[in-house]
Order: structure tokens, then sequence, then C-alpha cells
């Protein structure tokens, strides 16, 4: 992953994976006013106006979010969130997410909602844990129903991170539910169903592939020629920033060997096609994609220095929407089977397989199987009480 998405990501998530895709507007008329409290983002920043200010053991508590006991500490910190779930569920009844990010800034965008989603996300699913083992089924559903949602909702913008951001806050809400499944009531697995049939849809890395590149290369060539006004050959040293080269001492070679800024621009609009390539490339079945994609790279970066530094890592960014696509599928079948028995599983395709998913019972629930594999392991839905170390 590029240099730049490294600084992105830590700032945004406070951690440690067709044609363009457009920013969501206000579907009114020119001279209507907009319904401003329409828009869900107003209400989720609310939520991160209220979230509670954290101590250490509660960072601890919130990154373990699904494995602490829900004991006294536990309880004080679920308290304290209340007023952001309110806000949570509120901004999740609304259709329409407008974050208003500011996208002409490109590479130096900043994507602050990023990292509060996953707190909230997190405070939530300790929330729907508590109410689930208090056999209050319904709210615990609503807790994780809505954090699916607002991942959802992180997606309408052309930025890879917010998809990467989406997918792992949909895996927390998805762990959170699958402990539970079996002991759901009707009610709640109708309530359950409903919510996923209509959950926002969300946004494939082959379209945010076409989008990106439109704010991304273009913010970098703007970069480059603003520092040149300022001072003559500065546009070197721009560059060596957007790439994460340390202040001082001798640029990369890559760099060095451009000879002027007129010649790094080319390099940079030349790899707007390229991102195109990737984005069908991205479109194909797995398999092809796989056998595809290495030559291409290979073939990109030889004719473009600049290829390895400003193209996204498409094969890493495909695993985790891979998985992610996987876990979603595991979840409805795991809901089926949790209604219907172990036979419900042949109705739901394993999409990364020749059939349904590999079934097989456990003491106190089941386990579902898909043939992808993520880090070497196949992608795995455990459904029922985790085993007491």
């Amino acid at each position: 992953m590029r240099p730049w998405y490294f600084s992105l990501l830590f700032l945004s998530l406070a951690l440690i994976p067709p044609a363009p895709a457009a920013v969501q507007t206000l579907d009114v008329k020119p001279d209507a006013k907009p319904d401003l409290a329409a828009n869900a983002a107003l209400k989720y920043w609310q939520a991160f106006a209220v979230l509670p200010h954290l101590d250490k053991d509660q960072e601890k508590m919130i990154e373990d979010w699904n494995k602490i006991p829900l004991d006294a500490a536990a309880v004080k910190l679920i308290d304290s969130s209340e007023k952001s779930r309110l806000y949570l569920h509120r901004g999740a009844a609304l259709p329409r997410c407008d974050w208003s990010l500011d996208f002409e800034d490109g590479v130096n965008l900043l994507l602050p909602h990023l990292a509060k989603t996953r707190t909230l996300a997190r405070l939530a699913a300790l929330h729907a844990r508590y109410e689930f083992e208090h056999g209050r089924f319904k709210e615990g559903v609503e807790d994780v129903t809505d954090v699916l949602i607002m991942a959802r909702h992180l997606d309408p913008d052309p930025s890879l991170i917010s998809t990467l951001v989406r997918a792992a806050i949909e895996t927390i809400a998805i762990e959170t539910l699958a402990p539970y499944l079996p002991r759901l009531d009707a009610a709640s697995f109708k309530a359950l169903s409903a919510k996923l049939d209509n959950l926002p849809a969300g946004e494939l890395i082959q379209q945010k592939l076409q989008s990106e590149s439109k704010f991304m290369l273009g913010s970098i060539v703007k970069l480059l020629q603003e520092a040149e006004k300022q001072k003559s050959g500065s546009w070197r040293d721009a560059l060596k920033m957007v790439f994460g080269v340390e202040g001082g001492g001798d640029a990369p070679d890559v760099i060095k060997a451009i000879p002027s800024l007129e010649k790094a621009v080319k390099l940079l609009e030349d790899l707007d096609p390229v991102y195109g390539q990737q984005a069908k490339l991205a479109a194909l079945p797995p398999a092809e994609f796989d056998a595809q994609y290495p030559e291409f790279l290979k073939k990109a970066k030889a004719a473009n220095p600049l290829a390895a530094a400003c193209l996204p890592d498409v094969s890493r960014l495909l695993a985790g929407e891979r998985r992610n696509q996987a876990q979603m599928q595991l979840l409805k079948a795991a809901i089926a089977v949790a209604q219907g028995g172990p036979d419900k599983v042949k109705d739901f395709k394993d999409p990364f397989g020749k059939g349904p998913f590999e079934y097989r019972a456990l003491d106190k629930g089941f386990e579902l199987k898909s043939k992808l594999l993520y880090h070497d392991k196949p992608v795995t839905l455990v459904v029922g009480p985790a085993k007491k170390e």
C-alpha cells in the first residue's frame, strides 16, 4: 500500500485492509432548501461528540470488546455510551449519508470520522453482548444491525480507505451476533432478516479504483505545481513528501531520475488509465484476477517509475473485499440454519466455491466454512457460544 495510505490509515483508524463513484448529494431542486436533519452523518457526528472519554483501561476494554467479561467495569463503560448509541440509532434510521468531505484536498484529505465510527461500533457491540446475555434479543439485534448500516454509510465517497473501514466494522457486527444466533426468538430473526435485506449497498473495489484516481492523482499534480510556484525546484521535495520520504538527505532514485516537473506530471497523468485497467481486472472472477494481475503489475511498474509508489495494492484490497463478501453470505446462511436446521445450508451457495458452505455441528452450535482462503485459512463463521479456553 502506498506511503500516504499508511499515514491516512493511522490518522483515520487510530490503528495500528464501471463508472466513477459520485459523491452522494442532496436529491432536491436547486431552489429547494435541503433537509439537513435527514442527513445521517449529522446524527453520527452528534454520537461522536458525546462519546465517553476513555482512560487507558477502558481503551483496552474497547480493543477487546468481544472478549472482556461483562462485569461492573464493562457495565460502567456501556452506560457511559448511552447517548452515543442513541444517535447511532437515529443516524441508522436515515437513508442518506453525506460526510461532506473535502475531496479537493486529495492526498491531504482528512477522514476523522473513520476512527470515530470504529469506536462507536465497538461500544455498540459491547452493549449488544450485554443485551443478548440478558435475553433482550430485540435490543441486541438493533445494535448489531445499526452498526452494519453505519458501516455502509461510510461508503459513498471515492476513497478506498472508507471501504476498508466499512469491512472492518461489518466484521465487528457479525462477530457480535454469531454467538447468540441459536438463542434468538422468532421476532428477533424477523427483524434481523428485514434489516439485512435492506442494507445500503456497499461499493466495490473496482468502482473505487476508477473514482480514486480522479481525485488522488490530480491532487498530487496540483500539489507539485503549487510547490513549484513558491520556489523553483521544490516540486521534487513535494513529491518526496507525498511518497513518505523523510526530509533531509537525497531523494530516492526514482524521484532523482525524473528530470523535470513536466515529466513528473506526465508520469502521474499516464497512471490514470492504469487505474482503469486495474478496475477492469478487479471485476474479473477471483481465479482470473489472480492469474492475470501479477504480470499486469510487473508491466505497469516497468513502464512508469511512479507506478510502484502510486498504485494501490489491489491484491490486498480484493482479499479483504472477498473475505467481507464471504462473511456476509455466511451470516445469512447461519441465520437460516439457526432457524431451520442444517439442511438450510444447501440454500446458500458459497460465492467462492462450487456448492454450499461446509457445515459442521458443534457442542452448542455449528460452524460454516467457505472455500475462500484469507491469510491461508478458510473464512469461517462459528455460531453459538465460544469454546472456553
